[in-house]
């Protein structure tokens, strides 16, 4: 799949809610849920891709694994961008031609609606990434603002 140029709404299979900082904060640390796309003053719903970072529009800060902790249920939050190391994947991301959306430090944990909830503020957590008509709420799509 290929990542658009510029601003793009990373949009959920399971229901067509998108990526959306929580109560559009700006701080470190903020959850990372979904919510239904708003038409205006969705900034904090807006992201773009810069050597394999996925940034917040109205933040600046980039999806982030917390706490460094690559494993599964492990909370998705936006933190200020890191340098890259091999200590420190947290933060680097590519989305794969499924639409299921990866650490670059493991390919098999994927962002998910965690519970696969249909509902404004569902967590998004780390999850081991499932197959077939289940795994719609892992699957997602880069949709040009």
């Amino acid at each position: 799949m290929s990542i658009p140029q510029g601003a793009f709404f990373i949009v959920s299979q399971l229901n067509g809610r998108v990526l959306d900082v929580a109560g559009g904060s700006t701080e470190n640390a903020a959850k990372i849920v979904v919510w239904s796309k708003k038409d205006s003053d969705n900034d904090n719903q807006l992201w773009v891709y810069r050597d394999g970072y996925f940034a917040n529009v109205k933040s600046g800060k980039v999806l982030d694994v917390k706490g460094n902790k690559i494993e599964k249920d492990a909370h998705i939050i936006q933190y200020d961008a890191q340098e890259v190391s091999d200590d420190h994947k947290n933060q680097t991301w590519t989305i794969d031609g499924n639409g299921f959306i990866h650490t670059f430090a493991s390919k098999d944990l994927v962002l998910d609606i965690k519970g696969g909830k249909n509902e404004d503020g569902a967590e998004v957590i780390l999850y081991e990434k499932k197959q077939g008509s289940v795994a719609a709420n892992q699957q997602w799509q880069l949709i040009p603002a």
